[in-house]
């Protein structure tokens, strides 16, 4: 809670000291990003899968962990935001949409800028088929023990509480990961299927019958992480879970705009 009189001052010091984009250093807007590039942002959302010619939200081409989940929300059985295309694969360093997951994942910098753009997908999503976020809860699959002691913080609980404020809704920790799991990033498609299954476990007692659980990522790349802690879920009594993400990974190294 502010102390009296300490509005002025933080005027003053967002006068003398303004945020600044932690992108390309002008002077940010709401959420910590610039004008220039919440716009870039929006123009790289309206990239496609080469293949299909659908957003990131409804291609299914390398989208095998969505056919294993059960629920869907007005035929949708996942949200996700935009793509994300590895430098390798063509995103050459230039895209404002990757370098803004990098900050979220090095920092937990866009936390805000993500949650609030997942917010408004869901809460439009949600209302077109009548339920009710407040009846939700979120959470997150933790990083692992290793990657926390080096970096201090954990972006997916960042994205999921900051997520759970705006839909009105909580937000819990229902999962763990064992200690010495691999970071999926360095994994091939098996590895990663593996080590999701090894390395995440389920909190004694954490899913009440019945629950609902809108589930937060990143970066999807082959799905295992999802669709293990989907898994654990419906195992443990859950009645509905729904993947909600910033990006997935474009395999395709020829990539298109429409």
């Amino acid at each position: 809670m502010k102390k009296p009189g300490s509005g002025w001052r933080d005027a003053v010091m967002s006068f003398l000291f303004p945020a600044v984009c932690p992108l390309c250093g002008e002077t940010a807007e709401a959420e910590g990003i610039c004008g220039g590039c919440r716009k870039r942002y929006a123009s790289e959302t309206f990239l496609r899968c080469p293949v299909c010619g659908l957003d990131a939200g409804k291609c299914v081409c390398s989208g095998g962990f969505a056919e294993d989940l059960p629920f869907a929300v007005n035929g949708r059985r996942f949200l996700a935001l935009t793509w994300y295309v590895p430098e390798k694969r063509g995103g050459g360093g230039e895209r404002v949409t990757d370098a803004m997951i990098l900050k979220l994942k090095g920092s937990g910098a866009f936390a805000d800028f993500f949650a609030g753009e997942l917010s408004r997908e869901l809460g439009r999503l949600f209302a077109s088929a009548g339920e009710d976020p407040g009846s939700w809860v979120v959470s997150w699959c933790p990083r692992s023990p290793e990657k926390f002691m080096k970096t201090g913080f954990d972006q997916g609980e960042e994205l999921a509480r900051r997520l759970a404020k705006r839909l009105g809704c909580g937000a819990k920790s229902l999962f763990v990961r064992a200690a010495g799991s691999a970071e999926q990033k360095s994994l091939g498609p098996e590895e990663r299927r593996k080590n999701a299954a090894e390395g995440l476990i389920l909190r004694k007692s954490a899913v009440v019958p019945g629950m609902k659980v809108i589930l937060t990522d990143d970066i999807l790349t082959t799905g295992a992480t999802i669709r293990s802690a989907a898994e654990l879920l419906y195992g443990a009594g859950a009645e509905a879970v729904f993947p909600a993400l910033i990006a997935r990974t474009l395999y395709a190294d020829d990539t298109k705009s429409s």
